[in-house]
């Protein structure tokens, strides 16, 4: 599959980490095997719309003005437009694409809240977010893990979906196998912590999709 629109290198290597993350979080919630290929796929182009942002914004390195936000935040709509046009079977990565960047707390760019967001949405959101955390960016130096674990325990079930977030914690072994060697990490410190899944246990994305009339993939 290529993207219809050209994404820089650093943008593209993102979006490929985030599928392989998707994808394996994807098969740790017994996803079936198509299902596990449409989220993989859909983290793929996730970012998509981005190579129509500028790049004077999109790598700028200090704080974004109001109005840049604003042009940032428009490439999640323009993501799911591009996707829609130009692959219109690819309905599902179109969701996500406009989707990714919601907030269960409905604090996200659309105000979506909840199971207003496509499961598939929720669970590339906290690939999307582990992977903007552990590497660099223009704005921001990357974080180390044990930071990453606080804020995604945090988060959980606030803002992302708690039940991904679990199942990433809880075998960051796996995620962290996915990384390059130039991430250093101290396994024997920050591996370590059981986050054993609470609660909703069995209600991954597949259950919610499987289980919904308002999700179509």
């Amino acid at each position: 599959m290529c993207f219809p629109l050209p994404l820089s290198p650093a943008e593209l290597a993102h979006c490929r980490r985030t599928a392989a993350l998707s994808q394996l979080l994807a098969g740790l919630a017994d996803c079936s095997e198509p299902e596990v290929r449409t989220i993989t796929q859909s983290a793929f182009v996730h970012d998509i719309g981005k190579a129509a942002i500028p790049p004077s914004i999109l790598y700028k390195p200090g704080p974004l003005s109001s109005d840049e936000r604003k042009i940032i935040q428009t490439h999640t709509a323009i993501g799911a437009q591009t996707l829609t046009r130009t692959h219109g079977t690819m309905r599902t990565a179109a969701v996500v694409a406009l989707q990714h960047h919601e907030r269960l707390d409905g604090s996200g760019y659309l105000g979506l809240r909840s199971s207003e967001i496509h499961p598939h949405a929720r669970l590339v959101a906290v690939a999307d977010v582990f992977d903007a955390l552990i590497f660099p960016r223009a704005y921001k130096q990357p974080w180390g893990i044990s930071r990453i674990r606080t804020y995604l325990t945090e988060q959980a079930d606030v803002e992302l979906d708690g039940d991904i977030v679990r199942l990433l914690l809880d075998h960051m072994e796996q995620v962290l196998a996915l990384y390059p060697g130039e991430i250093r990490i101290n396994r024997a410190i920050h591996i370590q912590g059981n986050y054993t899944h609470r609660g909703r246990r069995n209600l991954h994305p597949c259950f919610y999709k499987r289980n919904s009339t308002s999700f179509t993939g």
